[in-house]
């Protein structure tokens, strides 16, 4: 009797724990694909692009740290996120690869660039960088 209560109650707990692990596993695949959120961190990030490149000419490091802050950018709408882009007065024009499904996306002034790729297919960015531009 006492051996079958154990085993009742382990599987009630094991069937506990599978049932939270689902939950959480859906909650993060939600969060995670969510392009709202996305754009709402792209408009945010090409937003900080055209402050820095507005006033900072002379050192490139803000430059970097802002692409790690907001490097990747993920589920997006790819549409959406060319659209907000174009936005900005730094945007240059958008190259696309359409062997890779991905944009060049660009924003440059007169001292510094700063581009990332992004991935129609996996619906991501990547290759964040800045540098100097060569006059």
């Amino acid at each position: 009797m006492a051996y079958q209560n154990v085993t009742t109650s382990l599987a009630r707990l094991m069937m506990f724990s599978l049932v939270t692990f689902s939950l959480l596993l859906v909650q993060a695949s939600a969060v995670r694909a969510d392009p709202v959120l996305c754009l709402e961190k792209a408009k945010t990030y090409f937003a900080e692009i055209d402050q820095l490149l507005s006033k900072e000419k002379n050192w490139i490091m803000p430059f970097i740290e802002l692409n790690e802050r907001y490097s990747p950018l993920e589920d997006c709408d790819t549409d959406l996120l060319l659209q907000e882009a174009i936005q900005s007065r730094f945007a240059r024009p958008i190259t696309y690869n359409p062997h890779a499904k991905e944009y060049l996306v660009r924003f440059w002034s007169n001292d510094v660039e700063v581009e990332f790729a992004y991935s129609a297919l996996k619906k991501k960015s990547d290759t964040h960088s800045a540098g100097w531009v060569n006059k």
